[in-house]
């Protein structure tokens, strides 16, 4: 079973807005022109079809007044595509946090996803640290926990003028594991895009809560970083993403599992990478996302 663990529904307009930085396309070498025609879930399910990926978990993020819009349509369009799954986003200074996550809870979303250059606040600020704590008190008071998932660019400053202090990077990574061990967190691209190697491997040593997502860091890491890094968290803590559209997903599982066997990871390692481990954080039910995986790939033979 291949989940994908990091997928995101663009408009057309944050794409051609993204495309239009040229040296951030090439420091981290996004498909770009391939992205223009990645729209929608259509799209997402003919590339799962085709990679012959079972199921993909949605990242949305949103400000603190479209919270709630936003994880409403999230939540609805993942009803409507039985191969897709999605997170639910929060913010520090959403009216009433409690309430969201309530909504989330029954709706079954497990993932919340947080991206702090993006949704403008500072990680590791009085009012986040808060909403950390919140969450890792709903986590005590329910058997199926949420876990975190938080984007990283280094280097977002840089090329969308954000505050500084608004970055995801290891050390405030770093921080949060260790300050809230009941909440699971997850490092998008290997812990830190673009940042220096030596800050991700000395803030982020392996932790019971703390997981690595594969995308896009295979492009911005060299392979012997790269291979380090899966050796340090072990096979029970990677989970293999896309970052589509931004790339192909089948052009990525070639690529990470060929790193996956160069670390040593064996074929029962690697079937954790590649679904277990996230199937397991969302508690899917793996029978259902296998079925559904083959009703992808029939639908998209047919269709070519």
């Amino acid at each position: 079973m291949i989940i994908d663990a990091h997928v995101h529904l663009f408009t057309p307009k944050i794409i051609a807005n993204v495309s239009a930085k040229s040296e951030m396309v090439a420091k981290l070498h996004l498909q770009t022109d391939e992205a223009a025609q990645r729209i929608g879930t259509a799209a997402l399910k003919t590339a799962l079809g085709r990679a012959g990926i079972h199921a993909a978990l949605m990242l949305p993020t949103a400000g603190a007044d479209g919270v709630s819009e936003v994880n409403s349509a999230a939540m609805a369009t993942a009803a409507d595509c039985y191969y897709l799954n999605t997170a639910g986003t929060l913010h520090p200074e959403c009216k009433d946090l409690q309430a969201e996550m309530a909504a989330l809870h029954a709706a079954g979303t497990r993932a919340i996803k947080l991206c702090s250059f993006s949704q403008g606040f500072i990680l590791d600020a009085p009012a986040t640290m808060s909403m950390f704590a919140q969450i890792e008190a709903f986590n005590r008071n329910h058997i199926h926990h949420f876990f975190v998932v938080l984007d990283t660019f280094y280097k977002a400053a840089t090329y969308f003028g954000t505050d500084p202090r608004f970055t995801t990077d290891p050390a405030r990574i770093s921080r949060l594991v260790r300050t809230f061990p009941g909440i699971t967190f997850i490092g998008a691209h290997m812990g830190g895009l673009t940042a220096p190697f030596e800050d991700i491997i000395r803030c982020l040593p392996a932790a019971d809560n703390l997981y690595l997502d594969t995308s896009n860091a295979a492009h911005t890491l060299n392979e012997a970083e790269f291979i380090r890094l899966l050796r340090v968290h072990g096979p029970d803590r990677i989970l293999f993403g896309t970052d589509w559209p931004w790339f192909d997903p089948g052009e990525e599982i070639l690529l990470i599992e060929g790193l996956l066997d160069r670390a040593g990871y064996t074929v029962n390692d690697k079937a954790k990478v590649l679904g277990g481990n996230i199937a397991e954080l969302m508690a899917l039910d793996i029978a259902a996302s296998c079925t559904a995986a083959s009703n992808i790939a029939g639908r998209v033979l047919n269709s070519e």
